[in-house]
């Protein structure tokens, strides 16, 4: 809702930001009702990440927080990379659920890497912004690849949690079998 009332640069920016997050939001709205469909599910940290990611991206164009703030850009961005590769590590893990639990790292590492490309795309779509359509978002020559680097440190941490909720869950469970005597 940000977006609809707040005057940004030009009305076509507007509605293309606007449309972008209301889309990417409706998406995982789906993506998740797709799921609880097949018996599979979303984490809620997750999707709640996911959101917060895109939102705090529009909250930066729309109040201007690019500007006014040097480290915007760099949160965001971290945060974006964080919730790509948790979104995409939390899909692949479960279909994991139907195949082999030993490649759980392989499912985590697929993760992460398609998280990162969709990170990378997203900077490529500022660069081509930039040529087609003058919107001026790449600032300077390090914008991209400073860009990259927190996208990437938001992938590492998304994996990094992800093994430690791992880890945390098999605990969890190996002191619930010892206390029911099965182990």
């Amino acid at each position: 809702m940000v977006e609809l009332f707040t005057n940004y640069d030009t009305g076509a920016r507007q509605r293309a930001l606007a449309l972008t997050n209301v889309g990417v939001t409706l998406v995982i709205i789906w993506l998740h009702a797709w799921l609880n469909r097949r018996g599979r599910r979303l984490s809620m940290i997750v999707i709640a990440t996911v959101l917060a990611a895109i939102w705090l991206d529009a909250l930066g164009n729309f109040q201007h927080f690019y500007a006014s703030y040097w480290w915007w850009d760099r949160l965001t961005h971290g945060i974006g990379g964080l919730a790509a590769s948790a979104l995409f590590i939390d899909l692949y893990l479960n279909w994991r659920s139907t195949a082999a639990p030993e490649l759980w790292r392989m499912y985590l590492w697929l993760g992460f890497l398609v998280g990162q490309f969709v990170s990378a795309m997203y900077e490529v779509s500022e660069w081509l912004g930039d040529i087609l359509f003058n919107t001026h978002r790449v600032q300077g020559p390090f914008d991209s690849p400073r860009d990259l680097f927190f996208n990437l440190l938001g992938g590492l941490i998304a994996a990094t949690l992800f093994v430690i909720a791992r880890r945390w869950s098999r605990r969890e469970q190996l002191l619930g079998d010892r206390k029911n005597g099965i182990v």
